[in-house]
């Protein structure tokens, strides 16, 4: 027997629409006008949700917190990075386009049933673009200092390295603790990390 999914919300053409084209797909379908009208048993595996709006965002939130073991592909009128992380945040494992094809719907949805999520390759990288590249440990870190983490990975102390470089201890951990912030860590282990 075919795997059961709930198509929800959106006008009943949209639904309709919807229903054919998951049939197309292989899968059983059960629909309903809005998603507080979903019942377990009744919904199948999987619910698409159409998300045109705030308020089916809210939506989506309070049914990804009533049933978090039903995974929910939200479709959206435009989908782009802001639409993609809201109903991402609300809970979905998916979402797509409305305009979008039928193999792109195919391919969330078995990524959503196997617990994965489809990024499309333009919100992929616009994600990328917001996380900084990683910093050249020179840019940052001056030759001896590149040196100290070096030793203390190896399992020099404060205490000897003080003594190496010439410096009071006290003053070792002062000179240490300014590197820690120029890298952004918070102690010796992330900033060998680093």
């Amino acid at each position: 027997m075919a795997q059961r999914i709930a198509v929800v919300g959106g006008k009943p053409t949209w639904r309709r629409g919807m229903e054919a084209t998951v049939a197309d797909l292989g899968y059983a379908t059960a629909t309903f006008p809005a998603i507080d009208v979903w019942k377990p048993g009744r919904g199948g595996r999987l619910v698409i949700l159409f998300v045109p709006d705030e308020s089916a965002v809210d939506a989506l939130v309070d049914f990804t917190f009533e049933y978090p073991h039903i995974p929910v592909v939200a479709v959206v009128p435009e989908l782009e990075l802001a639409s993609f992380a809201k109903v991402v945040r609300a809970g979905a494992r998916g979402a797509v386009d409305d305009a979008d094809s039928i193999d792109v719907l195919g391919e969330v949805l078995s990524s959503a049933i196997q617990e994965r999520v489809s990024i499309p390759l333009t919100i992929a990288q616009a994600m990328a673009r917001r996380v900084p590249p990683p910093q050249d440990i020179g840019s940052t870190v001056g030759d001896g200092e590149a040196d100290w983490l070096r030793a203390l990975a190896g399992g020099e102390t404060v205490a000897g390295l003080a003594e190496r470089i010439g410096y009071s201890e006290r003053e070792t951990y002062r000179m240490l603790g300014q590197l820690y912030q120029r890298l952004a860590v918070t102690n010796r282990t992330e900033a060998i990390i680093w």
